[in-house]
């Protein structure tokens, strides 16, 4: 099982791509009110972390092998690591300046891990751009003209911006 915390900008791909590799997907985000684009995006199961503690719903579904940590909080990254199987890896792609505060027994334990990941190489780039196109994998994108760029900017910094913020430009005449 794969759980995905937040499903913003990278997190309503990343249900996508999880969903499409053929694993069970589960959605962990604030809110019911987020369910059901949660579930069209390809969750299996659904988790208001407002509603219930999400280690411990995820628990009950027999723990995720991985958790992807999308949402740029630290202190909501942290609890989830009781929610990880034995052997699962908690994968922080979500920036943030806050501390991830962790029990170390349940590491240890567990034979848990926390890891990081960046933007990748050139070809995991490539992969994923060939895997989006023939599995349909399709990003949910916020249009501004370029000359509102620094309000597009200004929106992203206010964490407003549902998804992926996309500057356009207006096709110029020929002289």
């Amino acid at each position: 099982m794969v759980a995905i915390q937040g499903i913003g900008g990278l997190g309503h791909l990343a249900l996508q791509f999880a969903r499409r590799m053929g694993f069970h997907t589960v959605a962990i985000a604030r809110g019911k009110d987020k369910e059901e684009l949660a579930r069209k995006l390809g969750a299996h199961d659904y988790i208001d972390s407002t509603a219930q503690d999400p280690a411990e719903a995820l628990q009950k579904l027999g723990g995720a092998n991985a958790i992807l940590a999308t949402a740029s909080s630290g202190k909501s990254m942290g609890p989830l690591v009781g929610g990880l199987a034995r052997r699962g890896k908690l994968i922080v792609v979500g920036v943030s300046d806050e501390p991830i505060e962790v029990n170390l027994i349940q590491l240890l334990l567990g034979t848990k891990s926390i890891i990081t990941e960046g933007a990748g190489t050139p070809i995991d780039k490539e992969d994923t751009l060939r895997f989006s196109a023939l599995q349909d994998v399709r990003p949910m994108l916020e249009r501004m003209p370029l000359e509102k760029a620094p309000a597009a900017y200004a929106r992203m910094m206010r964490n407003e911006a549902r998804f992926r913020m996309v500057l356009t430009m207006e096709s110029h005449k020929e002289l």
